[in-house]
Order: C-alpha cells, then sequence, then structure tokens
C-alpha cells in the first residue's frame, strides 16, 4: 500500500495532482487569512494603528490567493490563460512592493508604539497615582471637618460658660449633643471607609477620638 502511493506521488499524474491540490489548499489560506483580518479591522479599527497598512496587506494575500488559484483553474481547463496571468501576476508584483515599501517606511514608528504590556503598566501606574491623589483629598477633607467640629464644641462650651438663662443653656446642652452625634458618626463613617486601607491610622490621628473632643478647645 505505502509503496504504492509512493509510486503515484513520484508519477507524473500524482505530481500533478499534488501541485493542483497544493495550490488550491495554498489559495482557500489565503482567502481565508484577509477575510478574517477585513473583520477585525471593521470591529476594531478605531483601535488599530495605521489601518491603511492593515487593508495593503489584505491586498497583497488576496493577490498572492490569486496567483496560486488561476494556476488551478488553467491545469482544471486544460488551457493557459495567459492574459489572465499575466494582469494577475502584475496586479501582485504591485502589491508585493507596496506593501513591502510600506512596512519598510513605517516599521520605525510602529517599533515605538507602546506594546499591551506596557501600555496596562501605564494605566496600573496612573490609576495608581490618582487613587493616591483621591485617599489623600479624602483624608485632608475629613481632617478639616474634624477641626471644623471641634471649633463648634469650643464654641458651644464657652457659651455654655457664659450663658445665664436656663433656656440658653439648654439649647447649647441640645446642639453639643447634636455635635457629639455628628461627631461619633463622622469618625464612625471615616474608620470604616478606610479599614484596611493603611489610613485608619492616620484618621485616628487628626479625628476627635470621642464626641467629648467637641467640646475641646481647637488647637
Amino acid at each position: 500500500m505505502i509503496s504504492e502511493l509512493v509510486a503515484f506521488c513520484t508519477s507524473y499524474t500524482g505530481q500533478l495532482w499534488l501541485i493542483l491540490a497544493s495550490d488550491l489548499i495554498i489559495a482557500v489560506a489565503y482567502f481565508a487569512i484577509p477575510v478574517t483580518m477585513a473583520v477585525v479591522l471593521r470591529d476594531r479599527r478605531a483601535d488599530i494603528p495605521y489601518p491603511w497598512l492593515w487593508t495593503l496587506f489584505v491586498t497583497f494575500i488576496v493577490a498572492c490567493g490569486l496567483t496560486h488559484l488561476v494556476h488551478v483553474w488553467s491545469a482544471y481547463q486544460g488551457v493557459e490563460y495567459r492574459g489572465l496571468q499575466t494582469a494577475i501576476e502584475v496586479f501582485t508584483a504591485f502589491a508585493s512592493i507596496g506593501t513591502a515599501v510600506a512596512f519598510v517606511w513605517i516599521l520605525p514608528q510602529i517599533k515605538d508604539l507602546p506594546s499591551p504590556i506596557q501600555q496596562r503598566e501605564i494605566l496600573q501606574r496612573e490609576v495608581a497615582e490618582r487613587t493616591k491623589e483621591k485617599d489623600h483629598l479624602i483624608l485632608e477633607i475629613n481632617h478639616r471637618i474634624g477641626n471644623q467640629l471641634q471649633i463648634l464644641g469650643a464654641l458651644v462650651a464657652r457659651e455654655k460658660r457664659d450663658a445665664k438663662s436656663p433656656e440658653v443653656l439648654a439649647a447649647l446642652e441640645r446642639f453639643n449633643v447634636a455635635l457629639q452625634g455628628m461627631g461619633e458618626q463622622h469618625l464612625r463613617l471615616s474608620r470604616e471607609n478606610y479599614l484596611g486601607t493603611g489610613l485608619a491610622g492616620d484618621m485616628r490621628s487628626v479625628l476627635p477620638p470621642t464626641a467629648a473632643a467637641a467640646g475641646a478647645a481647637p488647637a
């Protein structure tokens, strides 16, 4: 069986069929590749640098596929389509040289394009920097809120010392209770937001530790 297969493949007829089959397979591959590239280019045109280079490369591959296809057709018909072959060969030659020149011309610019890994690293670095800036901004806002609560607490404490009317004292006490509730809620929410982020210790150092801090004099 093997010897017969080898004899067929080495015969003129066998070699002719092998050539035709190879040309046909190559042509199918040459047509399948640019179709895939064209679909990608259509869907991701905005993300692909130098889309015209893709189009030129697709044209080059299609032209190469046509050369193999015309060989198969000529052999199958038993007629040499010299005019058609010449036109396809000339078209393929222009597409080939155009693609080659374009690649040589654009290669230095392609080498300077950041790779996906580099783009991901740049994005991660920018996200980390923006997150750090955001954390410090929120930390500063919380610090200022804590200072304002301390100032209000000190003002209430001073007014309570100077107040003579029971009604005024009662009103100031209600206001002080409200300030204490605000201070406790502010501290609790700040600690929850920064739990496990490394900033909780900083928050505890700049915020009123208890509601009683609302009655302390500001630094």
